[in-house]
């Protein structure tokens, strides 16, 4: 009977011993789910939390990446390029990357290993690294945002740059390595039916003329006289100055050198526009400036240098292949 009561007792001790091992555990994990809630690096709620309370401080946004550097700070004018000579930034950009950061949220934990970073596109661009570098102050200089962002195919991911720790994200950014896209740039407001001659001073080959007699009549090669040419590249060419898409801006001043071509755009109503191919800077720039041939187009030629004349504009490779081609180019395409 003794032998039997110890028994029971020991089987007892066992089934509370298995009951309090089953709540402990229990325990565990319901304080693992809440700390994994509640912890800043937990895969889950705002990447910036409080950011909307405080964005509104902000001073300066710099973004770093390894296809341009800029900084974009708060003037008495509002918001303008500071290292673009304070060119004027677009407002809806500014909305978009202030809501774009209030938005960006945790999808889930990624990589701590440093030598993975490079596939989620975060290593640092301060090193060469082809992440992006968000950082924006307030007008203490105390950091509001200060991220390394990898805008990959496969998702958008961001780490800290002080920690390792990498986290796939959701949310929706503006194209931060473009500064174009920041900028308002239209170097000249005018349309392609405004225009009735045009002269090219290409950078080789000799100097030719385009013109029409009406906008509604097909360009020509008014000099010199050669066969005709392909009607789709004489419009193309001769519009050229009407419809560029700068990729950089700088102040007129601060781009010098001799001009490598140059293009006259003359409109129907008189007004000439003068517009000269500059190389600087590895970029090549265009530096444009409208005058009137009569008195009664002089308010409508300072519309038109308002802003164009006070900036150059750097084109791209291709765009400045495009506005002032040599003759035997367009000769080519006709073949």
């Amino acid at each position: 009977m003794t032998t039997g009561l110890a028994e029971r007792r020991r089987a007892r001790s066992l089934t509370l011993f298995l009951i309090a091992g089953a709540l402990v555990a229990t325990a565990a994990v319901t304080v693992a789910i809440e700390s994994r809630s509640t912890s800043p690096s937990s895969a889950a709620g705002p990447v910036l939390p409080g950011i909307e309370d405080t964005i509104g401080g902000a001073q300066r946004i710099t973004i770093t990446s390894a296809e341009a550097t800029y900084r974009i700070e708060r003037t008495e004018q509002g918001w303008a390029m500071r290292d673009r000579d304070d060119y004027p930034v677009l407002s809806s950009r500014l909305a978009q990357l202030t809501e774009g950061l209030e938005a960006l949220r945790y999808v889930r934990r990624m990589t701590n290993d440093a030598s993975k970073h490079e596939r989620l596109g975060v290593t640092d661009p301060r090193q060469g690294g082809r992440g992006v570098l968000v950082q924006i102050e307030d007008g203490r200089g105390a950091l509001l945002v200060n991220l390394i962002l990898g805008v990959e195919t496969a998702g958008t991911y961001v780490r800290r740059p002080d920690q390792e720790q990498t986290w796939s994200v959701d949310g929706d950014l503006p194209p931060l390595r473009d500064v174009a896209s920041w900028l308002d740039l239209r170097p000249i407001n005018l349309t392609g039916d405004h225009l009735a001659r045009v002269e090219v001073i290409p950078a080789e080959g000799r100097a030719y003329i385009l013109a029409r007699d009406g906008a509604d009549q097909p360009w020509r090669l008014a000099s010199p006289a050669l066969a005709p040419l392909a009607q789709s590249t004489l419009t193309a060419t001769a519009e050229r100055i009407t419809q560029l898409a700068p990729i950089d801006v700088r102040t007129a001043p601060a781009i010098q050198g001799t001009p490598r071509a140059r293009v006259r755009a003359t409109t129907f109503d008189g007004i000439v526009i003068d517009a000269e191919l500059i190389a600087s800077d590895n970029h090549t720039w265009v530096k444009l400036v409208a005058r009137a041939s009569a008195p009664e187009q002089e308010a409508a030629a300072v519309a038109l240098n308002t802003p164009a004349s006070d900036w150059a504009y750097a084109l791209s490779d291709m765009e400045a292949e495009a506005f002032a081609p040599p003759l035997s180019r367009l000769i080519a395409s006709a073949e």
